[in-house]
């Protein structure tokens, strides 16, 4: 009898053992994963064809749905808002951190058990686009992140921070030239006996309005001046505000100082609109319709051929009819101090696990999995913004020159890159300085008027924000 009865025991002990050992595999690996991802803004064709690699790897059936960008915030607002634990991945652009990332999962810990290390390699992220990315102080986002020159995880948390996610995509802003026009022999002449230099890649904001005044004429004789010598974006949209943001960083200044107070109003801040202003109204060397262009119409306006450098997120094509050549170069910076000062816009997006997710540990490893090194290299067929060090160095043997030419300068751009302000007030904010700059722009209103306006309107949309308390 007893011995029925141990035995007993053991078939239940063993049973119930097997049941929790069951129930453990299946946490760990589930039947489906879902990626919530935006479309082309994050170049979801990349993730997309790898996909299938990884269900065959894992047996793990993945999802990816795609929005374009304003339903894709809206989709993640409202997914994350309900806490659905519908989608176990989420892409997010950077400027949502602050108002998210109490919904969102820390990877801190899954990193720190070392889970998947021979995938992750922190340290061959760029560790500027890591930092900005997803680096965030949970109860206080609008914190900078430790400065290091690679992804340090104990510095990281030792100074309070989190690692939110990993950087997936990122775009920075480079200039598109034409290279035909650079190296036609006429004008290499013209510009040296004009100027007593060569006709180069501008290496300082001076050097590229020389030769933006010099490419603006009139090529056909008929009066009208038909090519410019550069475009910006200057429309009331969020492009403007990158560029006056890319403006204000290069000539030394910023948007707010240590306490969050709105500083873009001082000295250099009216230095750098000035300047941006002054390319449009007083030299004359941007087309007719620049007020009225973003993203989109810059693409078009360059192109069509009719400004010989143009500045934009991704690579621009000039139209086959056209008969150019194109080359990219990098955002032109300001001597400071005997060094040249570079800060060109730019913005990422990351791979976060929701904190609803009931499969966090497998989308910690998808996560892994599709920002890896050997992911990224495959991303370069698909001009994916990769984030990776190793990815550029692949980039050297793309056999395209011109695709190896706008690798290199984007990868370097990367490293000098300057984000957003980590604001739950992004929006707002962005807005009260659009309509400043164009404000001055369009002469409605002076330059110290504009700016000191925008800077008292923003303080108060931070003090009502709790910023100030």
């Amino acid at each position: 009898m007893k011995t029925t009865k141990k035995l007993l025991v053991c078939i239940l002990t063993f049973a119930l053992l097997f049941s929790i050992a069951i129930s453990s595999f299946a946490a760990e690996k589930p039947e489906e994963l879902r990626i919530l991802y935006a479309t082309v803004e994050a170049g979801s064709e990349a993730i997309l064809s790898v996909v299938d690699d990884y269900e065959a790897e894992t047996g793990i059936k993945v999802t990816v749905d795609t929005f374009p960008y304003n339903s894709l915030q809206e989709k993640v607002f409202s997914e994350l808002t309900q806490k659905s634990d519908y989608y176990d991945l989420i892409c997010v652009d950077t400027p949502w951190v602050p108002q998210i990332v109490q919904h969102l999962e820390p990877m801190t810990k899954y990193i720190k058990k070392g889970k998947n290390s021979e995938l992750l390699q922190l340290d061959d992220f760029i560790t500027k686009v890591f930092l900005d990315t997803d680096v965030f102080d949970v109860d206080a986002p609008y914190k900078q992140p430790p400065a290091m020159d690679k992804v340090d995880v104990d510095k990281i948390t030792d100074a309070g921070f989190d690692i939110i996610g990993l950087p997936i995509q990122s775009n920075v802003l480079t200039v598109s030239y034409r290279k035909d026009l650079f190296e036609n022999p006429k004008y290499q002449a013209e510009f040296k006996e004009k100027f007593g230099r060569e006709l180069t890649i501008p290496e300082t904001m001076e050097e590229y309005l020389d030769i933006a005044k010099f490419f603006t004429r009139d090529t056909d004789g008929d009066g009208e001046i038909d090519l410019y010598g550069t475009t910006l974006m200057a429309k009331r949209h969020e492009s403007v505000m990158c560029d006056f943001k890319s403006f204000l960083s290069t000539f030394g200044g910023r948007l707010f100082d240590e306490n969050m107070k709105p500083v873009l109003n001082n000295e250099k801040g009216q230095q750098a609109l000035k300047y941006y202003g002054d390319w449009i109204n007083k030299y004359k060397v941007t087309p007719p319709g620049t007020l009225t262009y973003s993203w989109d119409e810059v693409a078009t306006v360059y192109g069509s051929g009719k400004v010989a450098m143009a500045m934009n997120y991704h690579d621009m094509k000039l139209e086959p009819n056209v008969n150019g050549k194109e080359g990219y170069f990098m955002f032109p910076g300001k001597e400071i101090n005997g060094k040249i000062n570079r800060g060109p816009h730019f913005g990422s997006w990351g791979l976060s696990i929701s904190k609803y997710s009931k499969n966090k540990d497998a989308a910690y490893d998808l996560a892994v999995w599709l920002t890896s090194a050997k992911n990224q290299e495959k991303y370069l067929k698909y001009k994916q913004h990769v984030t990776r060090q190793s990815a550029y160095e692949a980039a050297k043997s793309i056999d395209d020159p011109l695709t190896r030419e706008y690798y290199a300068v984007m990868g370097e751009s990367l490293k000098v890159g300057v984000g957003r302000p980590r604001i739950t007030t992004y929006n707002r904010v962005s807005e009260t300085i659009q309509i400043a700059v164009n404000d001055y722009l369009v002469g409605r209103k002076s330059l110290e008027e504009a700016l000191d306006e925008a800077a008292n309107k923003i303080e108060k949309i931070m003090e009502r924000a709790g910023y100030y308390n």
